[in-house]
């Protein structure tokens, strides 16, 4: 039976979560708690939770603070984090604290069984927005055009046209064609 638990601050989110959780015959959800101090509050004794849903911005403890020791502190639990936050720093934040998972917020909670499936099979879970940052991070878009100074393409201009360096440059000691300096 795979144990899973919610740290969610909205009581509507939280009851549609654990409603789509309900349908699930293998899942159990040890606690559903509205902030970082109710699930410790909830959470049993010696309770081992395989994934574990967070929010960031809750009242009290942030659900980011929460990452960094209880990941360490329990290496089966998969962190995932869920929220509204499209920022590219709590992103880093949240991965660099030890969360598995990134989801924002705007998935229909019918698809939560198939993202714990994925997660239970060794997956990672990043909504399809942030992966994209993500790429782009790591693998910057070409733009087809190298980003030249004024000045280059000055230059780049003025030997399309058949200038000499020396034409071109002002410090190059020569004079263009017509007697004066191009550049």
């Amino acid at each position: 039976m795979l144990k899973v638990a919610f740290i969610e601050d909205d009581p509507v989110y939280r009851q549609s979560i654990s409603a789509s959780l309900r349908l699930q015959p293998d899942v159990t959800c040890l606690v559903s708690a509205g902030s970082v101090e109710e699930f410790w509050e909830a959470l049993p004794s010696r309770a081992e939770i395989d994934i574990l849903f967070l929010d960031i911005d809750l009242p009290g403890q942030s659900g980011m603070r929460l990452c960094l020791p209880y990941g360490s502190g329990s290496p089966g639990t998969d962190l995932i984090m869920l929220t509204q936050f499209e920022g590219r720093e709590q992103l880093l934040q949240a991965f660099s604290s030890g969360a598995t998972g990134y989801l924002l917020k705007d998935f229909p909670a019918l698809q939560l069984p198939s993202f714990i499936q994925i997660v239970r099979k060794g997956g990672a879970l990043i909504s399809p927005q942030m992966a994209r940052w993500v790429i782009e991070y790591f693998n910057p878009p070409k733009t087809g055009r190298a980003s030249l100074t004024a000045k280059e393409l000055q230059l780049l201009n003025l030997f399309a046209d058949n200038h000499s360096y020396q034409e071109a440059v002002p410090n190059s000691g020569h004079i263009g064609r017509r007697g004066k300096v191009l550049c």
